[in-house]
């Protein structure tokens, strides 16, 4: 991150970025965040949600192979689908974006269910982890650390999937924005867009993930 900053304060001195407009930029960037944070808290929830429902009951043998089918189908081949249904609206791009989000979480959680010790399902259930209260105080917390791993894939992915469907529909956004200052996608204000969604993710990742993995490393570690 250091070299990061370094060529970019190189390229501020230089001039570089003389002709970007910054409030325009800051505008889009801040638009493709906030849709891609909503379209993570979407996702966040039903994927845990749906990991919890499935992955301890009988039923889950069934559902692990839909849901790989789902999985791999191509996001953006689906896109049409989204734009026919939902128009080229914000609630389009951040459906869309669950879509691509909510599968490493769900698949993160389910495995960390399938793969818990039978001697913590056995001590779950002799201390009364039953129904409800087995999902919340024992299947939840397990899977705290799957969670987060499959949080961070999930948002990675989500930046291409709003960053994207923005390109594509020319809907306001970093996305739309790059696209209309140049056909050739390499200019001073793409350099400037990429670098600031860059520092966005430096600063979450820092602030928000290593903590959380380092707790969890600690809480959960064997």
């Amino acid at each position: 991150m250091a070299i990061v900053v370094g060529c970019a304060l190189l390229l501020v001195a230089s001039g570089y970025f003389d002709g970007v407009t910054w409030p325009v930029l800051v505008d889009a960037v801040l638009r493709t965040t906030y849709r891609l944070a909503i379209a993570y808290g979407i996702a966040l929830f039903l994927g845990v949600s749906i990991a919890l429902l499935v992955g301890w009951s009988p039923l889950t043998d069934f559902f692990f192979p839909i849901f790989d089918i789902l999985q791999n189908l191509p996001s953006f081949a689906l896109f049409p689908l989204f734009i026919y249904f939902l128009g080229f609206t914000d609630l389009m791009i951040v459906l869309f974006a669950v879509s691509s989000i909510v599968w490493p979480i769900l698949f993160a959680v389910l495995t960390a269910i399938r793969g818990a010790h039978k001697d913590l399902n056995d001590a779950a259930t002799i201390f009364g982890a039953t129904g409800r209260k087995r999902m919340w105080s024992y299947l939840a917390p397990l899977s705290f650390p799957a969670i987060l791993t499959g949080s961070i894939v999930g948002i990675a992915i989500g930046w291409e999937a709003v960053i994207g469907a923005e390109i594509i529909s020319n809907i306001s956004g970093f996305g739309a924005f790059i696209k209309g200052t140049d056909v050739s996608g390499v200019n001073a204000t793409a350099v400037a867009g990429a670098l600031g969604i860059l520092v966005i993710v430096f600063v979450i990742n820092r602030l928000v993930w290593a903590p959380l993995l380092t707790e969890s490393a600690k809480r959960y570690a064997e």
